[in-house]
């Protein structure tokens, strides 16, 4: 019988794990609970999320507290002419608040996701207090911000937010016992002043739920990723603008996005000679057969690119811009190949197509990267590490 309780604040319920966000709460809960009862607390915005469920036992406990999207936007509005960030004025709830007031002395550590639900208990006392930061969100901001021909009207939105974000984050990691980020980039970028109090815990990808087969068959250039990002939306609109068109010049191929899509988006893209939309899939590697090879054309971000992982594990031949490299450790030429302009990407990607042994070559070498560096077993093993670390820490400090 586990003797310890953790309690697991999150801005979002958890379930389904689509996404980053709740593919990330997931696997660390998975973690902690190991060796931790846990109790969820969460905010929900819909009645969907109020009445779903849990598939699997992962939590003891589970509290809902709705919050109306009205009362976000109102939050938010309020918080305009102030330097307080939206990201914490947007999730702000009394309730919650007296939620996580009467929970708190239950447990042994409180796991926050996000400075959405950090901003409850980063002035608690008497408990283990761990931020799941996960990447710089400041970062994300400034570079969408500053991209030109975004087409996105949220990187407005960004630019205002981003400097009162940055401060906010660069100072909050004094307030937790510990803070989690999942590439040294996001670190670096923040420079926190105790980097002690910072621990990098990249994430993991799943070999036994994406196939491997080689890319040896087909015309399709898969692209993987949740299409309500803003970073994710402008990585399609910049491939099928700036780089679709120079491949096609020379290989009869066909962009297919794969993943949940806002409808607007996805009729806007259908309309595009050569570019298919599949929307949310049961089974990602069902959707990509027939890929010769996959993209990551993000040219804002922050923290790790999940989709470089599941190409690579895929067995997909990956084409990235440098953001997509970032916090993962694949050396280009050899686990995957990295771009540096519209014309290089289509170059890099014609190829592809033509050279058999190369996509066999990098295929077999992204398999091996993330089924050795990259298995949640070893996410989890580091989750565990910084929970044990963090426990002599605080005594030696009482």
């Amino acid at each position: 019988m586990k003797s310890n309780r953790t309690l697991v604040l999150t801005s979002r319920f958890p379930f389904p794990v689509i996404g980053g966000d709740r593919l990330r709460v997931y696997h660390v809960c998975k973690a902690l609970a190991q060796e931790s009862r846990l109790t969820l607390l969460t905010i929900c915005q819909s009645q969907e999320e109020v009445d779903a469920q849990q598939p699997e036992h992962l939590f003891d406990e589970i509290h809902k507290v709705y919050l109306p999207k009205w009362k976000s936007y109102w939050n938010t509005l309020r918080a305009l002419p102030t330097t307080r960030p939206f990201q914490l004025a947007y999730y702000d709830s009394a309730e919650f608040r007296a939620r996580v007031d009467s929970l708190l002395p239950t447990h042994h550590r409180v796991w926050a996701h996000l400075i959405r639900t950090g901003q409850y208990i980063e002035h608690a006392r008497g408990i283990r207090r761990i931020l799941e930061m996960t990447d710089a969100v400041s970062l994300n901001y400034e570079r969408f911000s500053g991209l030109a021909g975004a087409r996105d009207p949220r990187k407005y939105i960004y630019a205002l937010e981003q400097r009162r974000l940055k401060r906010y984050e660069q100072s909050v990691i004094s307030q937790f016992d510990s803070t989690w980020l999942i590439s040294r980039v996001d670190k670096d970028y923040l420079g926190p002043d105790d980097a002690s109090r910072v621990e990098v815990i990249p994430n993991g990808v799943d070999t036994s739920q994406l196939r491997f087969r080689l890319p040896e068959k087909g015309n399709a250039i898969a692209f993987i990723g949740n299409l309500v990002s803003a970073q994710n939306l402008d990585a399609c609109h910049h491939f099928i603008h700036d780089v679709l068109p120079l491949v096609r010049r020379h290989v009869n191929a066909v962009f297919r996005i794969v993943g949940n899509i806002p409808d607007g988006a996805a009729a806007s893209f259908r309309r595009v000679h050569g570019v298919e939309v599949t929307g949310r899939v049961e089974s990602i590697a069902d959707a990509v057969d027939g890929a010769i090879c996959a993209v990551c054309p993000v040219r804002a971000g922050a923290g790790m690119q999940n989709k470089v992982l599941e190409y690579l594990a895929l067995g997909l031949p990956c084409v990235t811009s440098p953001i997509g490299l970032e916090g993962i450790a694949a050396k280009p030429g050899r686990d995957l190949l990295v771009y540096h302009s519209a014309r290089h990407a289509a170059d890099q990607i014609v190829r592809l197509f033509q050279d058999e042994p190369l996509r066999r070559s990098l295929a077999f070498a992204g398999r091996r990267l993330v089924s050795n560096e990259y298995s949640w077993e070893r996410t989890y093993a580091s989750v565990r590490s910084a929970v044990q670390e963090l426990t002599p820490k605080l005594r030696a400090s009482a």
